[in-house]
């Protein structure tokens, strides 16, 4: 199932995560500051997912210079909406 958090409005993300039963976890991150931080972006939204329990998901996250904070909220909302979603299936 698929969940969304997040605005596409400066110092904010917006966040979709789509749950799977199997395969890898794949991070898409649309940045400007990809270049500088898009490996440290990556890695605090794998920790994260990692906190949650998330083993296999395709994540999107389209970056507006939010802070680690943000990021990692809006990843914790997405999850949880996404797994809503799944029971009410």
């Amino acid at each position: 199932m698929i969940g969304e958090a997040g605005y596409e409005q400066s110092q904010d993300c917006k966040v979709t995560v789509k749950l799977k039963k199997r395969g890898k976890t794949k991070i898409v991150l649309n940045s400007k500051m990809e270049k500088m931080f898009g490996d440290q972006i990556k890695q605090k939204a794998q920790e994260e997912l990692d906190l949650l329990g998330v083993k296999y998901a395709d994540v999107t996250i389209d970056d507006f210079s939010a802070l680690d904070f943000v990021i990692q909220a809006r990843i914790r909302t997405a999850v949880r909406r996404a797994r809503r979603a799944e029971e009410d299936v």
